[in-house]
């Protein structure tokens, strides 16, 4: 498969990070030498100085031969012009990032597929859509779904009180009811473990389980969770994902959006009706304090600097605020930030890049997890494949590795040890990236 990506900012380079250890045949476009020197001593992949919607830059990447063309730069018309060009030169299907929310939800008025963009991608709704399922379940870190309304990946973060903690997970056995969830991964202390009986859980461990819909709440009784209702929502930063979420939220929650550009305050005020909008900076400890941040229910921090969305954070939690929620950039703060305190973290360019992934691989490779080293794999069953017509325990399975959904005649299930696989079976894998080819050579 030979895939061309144009625009080596973070979203670019991510993608072709993932893409590398699959596809040798990627060629990456961008403006500016250094940002291709990067990637080229750490990727090893071929790059092109230029600009993307020149013809003759997309011809010197072999754009007639290239199976996916992905547009990711930060400037919206660029990507789409990319796309355009791209296609009519001879990819066979195209990708464009785009701002613009309108593409996405008008697409009656005018749906960019028919002009030769197969997919778009927006950070902004991706990582509007994470905050939504996330003031669902307030106490997750994470979650999203994974199958239909069968199967679903959440994180939870264990604390000092939790009924598990300095137990190993067989120990904890007994509390794994109705087959209805299971650990399948974990982050302690920035390394990333694949959970065995054995393995003793605790305090600060970030735990990831695979749940089916009813399984959802019994995560939180495992992990010690109380329920957290949100009613009461202070969105810092106007940003496009705040201004998504104060149009799509208010109906929901009670909302009070604070930002610090006057003009765009004032035209958000204007524009958008049941929210309450006040001009100010996020940052300031005093403005915070007379707006009772220690009122609400959630803070989200959605400015476009990393360290005011962290600080805002952490002090809401000082304020005894529930659940808070901030956009990071820098995707080495993810660690420390949720060692300091902050519930949850947003990278809406990795949001991206893995929305992009799924797309590309369309089954066999889902996603890397947030933040941690984990990956997400499909496969199904074969009549003839090792593990037909065996119980999971009896599987001489990669340790780095762990079967845990299975979709059977389109019913979600989890599989536990004395789960039995059956030819035709869709499986997900998690496991840690080196495992990948090993993995591969059971469901031949």
């Amino acid at each position: 498969m030979k895939v061309i990506i144009a625009g080596d900012g973070e979203v670019g380079f991510y993608l072709a990070e993932l893409l590398e250890k699959e596809y040798q045949d990627i060629t990456l476009i961008d403006k500016q030498s250094d940002k291709l020197a990067l990637a080229e001593s750490k990727l090893g992949i071929a790059t092109i100085l230029g600009d993307s919607t020149s013809y003759k830059i997309l011809n010197q990447a072999g754009v007639r031969n290239a199976d996916l063309l992905i547009a990711v730069t930060s400037v919206e018309s660029t990507n789409i012009t990319t796309c355009l060009i791209g296609k009519k030169l001879g990819a066979k299907s195209t990708i464009a990032r785009i701002n613009n929310m309108e593409y996405l939800v008008d697409k009656n008025i005018l749906d960019l597929r028919t002009l030769g963009i197969d997919e778009l991608v927006s950070p902004e709704s991706l990582a509007a859509r994470e905050i939504k399922y996330l003031l669902k379940s307030p106490s997750l870190t994470e979650v999203f779904n994974l199958y239909k309304k069968d199967l679903y990946m959440m994180g939870v973060r264990v604390d000092n009180d939790a009924p598990i903690i300095n137990k190993s997970i067989a120990e904890s056995a007994h509390l794994l009811t109705n087959a209805s969830f299971m650990i399948v991964a974990i982050l302690r202390n920035n390394e990333t473990l694949i959970p065995t009986g054995n393995l003793v859980i605790l305090h600060g461990d970030l735990l990831y389980f695979l749940a089916t819909d009813n399984g959802k709440e019994k995560v939180l009784d495992y992990v010690g969770k109380k329920r957290i209702q949100i009613k009461n929502l202070l969105v810092i930063g106007g940003s496009k994902t705040g201004k998504y979420i104060a149009l799509n939220l208010s109906k929901f929650y009670n909302i009070k959006l604070i930002e610090k550009n006057y003009e765009k305050c004032n035209y958000l005020a204007k524009n958008i009706p049941n929210v309450q909008f006040v001009c100010g900076d996020g940052a300031n400890v005093n403005l915070l304090e007379e707006e009772k941040i220690s009122d609400y229910d959630a803070v989200i921090s959605l400015t476009g600097n990393a360290e005011t969305n962290i600080f805002s954070c952490l002090l809401a939690k000082d304020h005894g605020v529930k659940k808070t929620i901030a956009m990071v950039e820098n995707i080495g703060l993810f660690e420390y930030s949720q060692r300091m305190g902050v519930d949850t973290l947003i990278n809406k360019k990795m949001a991206a890049a893995n929305f992009v992934f799924r797309h590309i691989f369309k089954g066999k490779v889902l996603s890397k997890l947030y933040g941690i080293n984990a990956i997400i794999q499909e496969f199904i069953i074969k009549k003839n494949s090792k593990i037909s017509n065996k119980l999971i325990k009896e599987i001489n399975f990669p340790k780095n590795a762990i079967i845990s959904g299975v979709i059977r005649d389109g019913k979600g299930y989890i599989s536990l040890g004395n789960f039995k696989l059956k030819a035709n079976d869709t499986v997900f894998v998690f496991s840690l990236p080196q495992s990948t080819d090993e993995i591969k050579s059971f469901f031949e």
